[in-house]
């Protein structure tokens, strides 16, 4: 069931209920048959979840859509577990099991490869108006239809015929080239953009053709380089302004990508205004 779409035409949506979820100790979710559907943005840990008899896992950064009457469990406990929740109700939107271009709406019941950053910052403002206004507000149904579309465009933009590399890879690639100069690592990243560090690393290296680490390092490089030659700071300041911590490893990886140690790679092309 899990692989399988929700799509329609002239679809209206009703807010129910929604919130964030974290549990303090081992937990795992209660037996329940839902009347309406409810919708799970895994954050942190991992749900072990039964739907109608079928294994699912909630990771960060996964999607999850589970239908009215699904019949579902947690498995087993899980420690230190995180994610939002919406309830809603719709018409006109049916079940399907492969995805059809030409609907109108189309929502993948689970989906790990969707960047859920919109949709968790439109979650956390529902949780604000819900505090504000009664739950038939018109505001809470048109919040959670935005939700929604913004999940249906995601899935749209995916199933079109590839010409590009994945759309999350150019948000992570933006992400690297705006914060070399941080101290990152693999786990940050995909913290932030609430992914499985296993999955995006694979996803990355798919669709770049090397490790994260190692396009990371190339970008701080060529900023390393540029600042070389258009600055008189020192080598350790470069360094660190490159967001290396350590200037001897910084300067072992230059001279391998460059040929020459930063000091002498200065020193033969001479002062440059800008670059």
């Amino acid at each position: 069931m899990l692989t399988h779409y929700l799509v329609g035409e002239d679809v209206q949506i009703t807010f129910h209920w929604c919130g964030f979820f974290q549990s303090k100790e081992l937990w795992q979710h209660e037996e329940r048959r839902n009347p309406d559907y409810e919708l799970m943005i895994g954050v942190e840990g991992v749900m072990h979840l039964e739907i109608e008899g079928k294994a699912v896992d909630l990771v960060p950064g996964m999607l999850l859509i589970i239908p009215p009457k699904a019949h579902f469990f947690g498995r087993k406990k899980s420690a230190q577990v995180r994610f939002y929740w919406l309830h809603f109700s719709t018409t006109n939107l049916k079940t399907v099991s492969s995805l059809d271009k030409r609907a109108t709406w189309c929502l993948p019941l689970a989906s790990q490869e969707l960047l859920m950053d919109n949709e968790i910052a439109l979650l956390q403002q529902l949780q604000t108006v819900k505090q504000q206004a009664y739950a038939d507000n018109p505001l809470l149904n048109a919040y959670a239809r935005t939700l929604l579309l913004s999940i249906n465009e995601k899935q749209r933009a995916l199933a079109m015929p590839k010409t590009t590399t994945h759309y999350l890879i150019e948000h992570v690639k933006n992400f690297l080239q705006s914060n070399y100069q941080n101290t990152l690592s693999v786990s940050a990243v995909a913290n932030y953009f609430g992914y499985n560090q296993a999955y995006l690393s694979h996803l990355f290296a798919k669709e770049v053709g090397q490790s994260m680490t190692s396009y990371l390092i190339g970008i701080r490089l060529e900023a390393a380089r540029q600042q070389l030659l258009t600055s008189v700071d020192s080598i350790e300041a470069v360094s660190n302004a490159c967001g290396f911590e350590d200037s001897k490893y910084f300067s072992r990886v230059f001279s391998k990508q460059y040929g020459k140690s930063p000091r002498a790679y200065r020193q033969e092309k001479g002062q440059i205004n800008q670059m």
